[in-house]
């Protein structure tokens, strides 16, 4: 009774495996039959190249490589200095425009009272050269300002020079004494090499004051260059405005054509006009001083440092972004794959670095061509012998998530996907 019970047992379990093995292999079979698979597949996206809009000396970073940033977070800061100053130019010219062509227009309301014309348009003159006494003595402050915080630079410079030239001094006190214990066989030579590596550590440090302090000097200079200048304009605008108090009392004796009035009037509104772009022109420089991030992403290929000065239009650092609107897979099928594909079909997606879940995704579009295609140098095959070789087409895969959780998912991760031929998640799928 025992050994009949076995052998039942047997038959029963050798009948049980031989079912799931033929379950299995049919489960197989089918998937493969609907499925189509591959692991010769990559995220993609559009990297953001960032580039200036005007040429200058970086004074601020704000972020560094790896670094998320959000729409509008800074990014840099070149300096404003020289483009504030282009402002405040442009206002005045702006401003100097705008009276000179409201005085040249007042005179075409008069008459042919001759007196009284002259003696407005006279008067338009005085003010309008006491908008320019007015425009020289803000150009003077403005120049006076930056000539004292260019001052403050050098002397906060020159105040960190004692101090570097006293660790100078000791380092060189300490390389000199172990270079003799060091030849005398005193100390090992590692100790005399580290001495020897913080002297001219030190060395570099006061070379490199020493040129910052230099730099410091000619802008100090150059200030005060423009600040003489500034002094000058605003003593010529006086005097300007001594003549025109003179043209007053001379106006009553002269004549005025009131058609060179007229002409006169309006190429000074032209000039004006002129004057008003070039003050926006140069508010727009000085916002695009601040360099703040278009999009969403991770800070890659960073090329910019602190006091490096930057040229328009030359990217100098790139935004990946994370996001799956701006994300996607492209997997590499081979032509033998690609009868059953079509576009919206679901696809089951891997990523190898995300590998404690799956991601859900539908075919988006097949590629116009095979890579060979569009390589460089594409196969001619009407020359020499003839090798048939299976091609791929690129097909591009969207995920079906909304959001990259934990922005696991990178540009560049390798993914295995498994394209369902059976179904479509997506409206309007057509044949490729």
């Amino acid at each position: 009774m025992p050994r009949l019970w076995a052998s039942g047992r047997s038959r029963l379990l050798l009948l049980m495996t031989t079912l799931s093995f033929g379950g299995a292999a049919s489960y197989w079979w089918w998937n493969t039959r609907t499925d189509v698979y591959t692991d010769n597949a990559y995220v993609v996206c559009n990297i953001t190249p960032i580039a200036s809009n005007v040429t200058g000396q970086v004074v601020a970073l704000f972020v560094d490589d790896n670094m998320i940033v959000q729409p509008g977070d800074p990014i840099a800061q070149i300096n404003p200095v020289e483009f504030q100053i282009a402002v405040d130019q442009a206002l005045a010219g702006y401003y100097q425009a705008g009276h000179a062509a409201e005085a040249a227009e007042v005179t075409t309301d008069f008459t042919t009272d001759d007196r009284k014309s002259l003696l407005v348009a006279a008067q338009a003159k005085r003010a309008e050269s006491e908008q320019m006494v007015e425009a020289a003595r803000v150009a003077v402050q403005t120049h006076t300002r930056l000539h004292e915080k260019e001052k403050e630079v050098l002397a906060a410079l020159e105040a960190q020079m004692p101090g570097l030239e006293a660790m100078r001094r000791n380092a060189q006190y300490y390389y000199e004494r172990f270079k003799s214990l060091a030849e005398s066989g005193d100390i090992p030579g590692q100790e005399f090499d580290n001495r020897d590596a913080a002297y001219r550590a030190a060395v570099a440090k006061v070379e490199s004051l020493h040129s910052d302090i230099k730099g410091a000097e000619r802008q100090v200079l150059a200030s005060e260059l423009e600040l003489q200048e500034a002094r000058v304009r605003l003593e010529q605008s006086r005097k300007a405005l001594a003549n025109t108090d003179a043209t007053v009392g001379r106006a009553q004796a002269e004549q005025m054509q009131l058609t060179v009035a007229a002409d006169t009037a309006l190429a000074l509104r032209n000039e004006q006009a002129l004057a008003e772009a070039k003050l926006r022109q140069a508010k727009l420089d000085l916002s695009n001083t601040l360099i703040r991030a278009p999009r969403a992403g991770v800070i890659g290929r960073r090329t910019i440092q602190v006091g490096k000065t930057v040229e328009a239009n030359k990217p100098f650092l790139s935004i990946v972004p994370l996001d799956f609107d701006n994300l996607w897979i492209v997997a590499n099928l081979r032509e033998n794959q690609m009868p059953d594909v079509r576009v919206g079909q679901p696809v089951k997606i891997a990523v190898d670095a995300v590998s404690d879940r799956t991601f859900d995704g539908w075919v988006e579009s097949v590629a116009g061509g095979s890579g060979a295609a569009f390589s460089l140098f594409p196969p001619d095959n009407a020359t020499g012998n003839f090798v048939r070789v299976v091609q791929r087409l690129p097909v591009r895969i969207r995920f079906a998530h909304e959001q990259n959780v934990e922005n696991r998912i990178r540009p560049g991760m390798s993914t295995r996907v498994t394209i369902d031929t059976t179904r479509y998640v997506r409206k309007g799928a057509h044949e490729w």
